[in-house]
């Protein structure tokens, strides 16, 4: 399994889609997983940065929980703090940021978040 190493912890590099799962997980949880649908309003959301510090390790056998919050809602970009935490004893494992940028279907450059996503995430 390349996903975890030979100590048996969960590969850094995967910490990353247990963020990006963890973003979508809470847009769902919330019910306005739909307004980030490009069908929707007619634009799109790419990562524009992502950032993570590591704290403790995850192992093989860990079940993670990730707490997501709405750091930012900018012009065209939102900010998403996220924690990872394993259940068995609580460790901090990792604290991320994920950056995401709204851009135009047309061009994909950067375009303004649409009102009514501003509002669900109020």
């Amino acid at each position: 399994m390349r996903d975890i190493d030979v100590y048996g912890h969960v590969h850094n590099s995967v910490y990353l889609d247990y963020c990006e799962d963890a973003v979508v997980e809470f847009l769902r949880h919330r019910e306005i997983l739909s307004h980030f649908r490009h069908t929707f309003s007619g634009v799109a959301y790419h990562v524009k940065k992502a950032e993570i510090t590591f704290h403790s390790p995850i192992d093989i056998d860990d079940i993670v929980e990730a707490k997501v919050s709405v750091e930012k809602i900018g012009r065209t970009s939102l900010s998403f703090a996220i924690e990872l935490q394993r259940q068995r004893d609580g460790a901090h494992c990792a604290s991320a940021g994920l950056v995401w940028v709204c851009v135009g279907l047309s061009d994909s450059r950067p375009t303004p978040i649409p009102e009514t996503t501003r509002a669900a995430l109020g």
